[in-house]
């Protein structure tokens, strides 16, 4: 008997061996693909509704989607607009936005220094194509992936030493089109709050991924938004969370190893990763460093 997932394929004209591996087409700071060998352990075989509302990279959407038979419908969301409108141009004018691009690539590669300062402080795209363009360009030739924006809400992030960076990866951004639309992939700017008490329901899966709680005064990376995410706001979240928990929704959540972040989330099962720390710019600095996996699942 064919799986749920598998008939869903046939249902869209795919072969169970069609839906290609994909991953996140842009680099993201505090990304998780170091960590999916062992997210991967804890993600439930059995779900509804999949929601990803700090969503970055994406890198636990195209794990999923690229690597589990489970069918389901993904809500995907973030605060930063530019990010939501590159996924949702992937999704549906891939070829478009590949041939601005390639366009971009060459250009680029002609004075990297010119180039990049001139795209950065242009900040008045056309259309969601040049936009998108504009974004996915920005963020393989600025330093390390860093998404920051000053108090304006203007990008600011200075360029990266690259020598030849792939700025147009054409093959992975088809193969993550087709993941976007395979899943139905709802795909919207919210604030996570909203999208959850909202939508979510029980036995639907849950990934939480907020801005990190600093483990330290000069370690705090969370100008993301022009407005923060503090304290406040991780325990706000951690309420929200007790809410999904209720709800018999399933959510892992994942954060740095503090004091604050083991004490909201205490009455839940904590488990100790090691990861990388890839925006330092000493690399010494960038290991040995310890975060945790919070779920309400077993």
């Amino acid at each position: 008997m064919q799986s749920k997932a598998i008939q869903s394929r046939n249902s869209q004209g795919l072969r169970d061996d069609d839906l290609p591996q994909s991953y996140p087409f842009v680099k993201w700071a505090g990304g998780k693909t170091q960590l999916l060998s062992e997210i991967d352990k804890t993600i439930p075989s059995e779900f509804n509704q999949y929601f990803e509302p700090f969503l970055g990279g994406g890198a636990m959407f195209f794990h999923i989607i690229s690597n589990k038979d489970i069918q389901f419908t993904a809500y995907l969301s973030d605060v930063n607009e530019e990010l939501i409108n590159a996924f949702n141009v992937i999704k549906n004018d891939v070829e478009k936005l590949i041939e601005v691009l390639k366009n971009h690539e060459v250009e680029y590669k002609k004075n990297p220094l010119e180039y990049y300062y001139e795209l950065r402080s242009n900040i008045k795209s056309t259309n969601n194509i040049q936009r998108a363009a504009r974004f996915i360009t920005l963020n393989k030739t600025c330093y390390n992936g860093l998404y920051r924006v000053n108090k304006k809400g203007i990008f600011n992030v200075p360029i990266g030493r690259y020598k030849n960076p792939v700025i147009c990866d054409s093959d992975n951004l088809k193969k993550v089109s087709v993941a976007l639309r395979y899943s139905k992939a709802q795909i919207q700017v919210s604030d996570y709050k909203v999208i959850l008490l909202q939508k979510a329901e029980e036995d639907d899966f849950i990934y939480l991924d907020p801005p990190y709680n600093p483990t330290s005064s000069t370690a705090s990376f969370t100008d993301y938004t022009n407005t923060g995410f503090n304290d406040n706001d991780q325990k706000e979240l951690a309420d929200v969370f007790k809410k999904l928990d209720n709800r018999k929704c399933k959510v892992l959540l994942s954060n740095s190893d503090t004091p604050l972040i083991r004490k909201l989330y205490c009455d839940f099962t904590i488990q100790d990763v090691q990861a990388l720390r890839a925006i330092n710019c000493k690399g010494s600095k960038r290991v040995g460093h310890k975060e945790l996996l919070i779920r309400n699942y077993l």
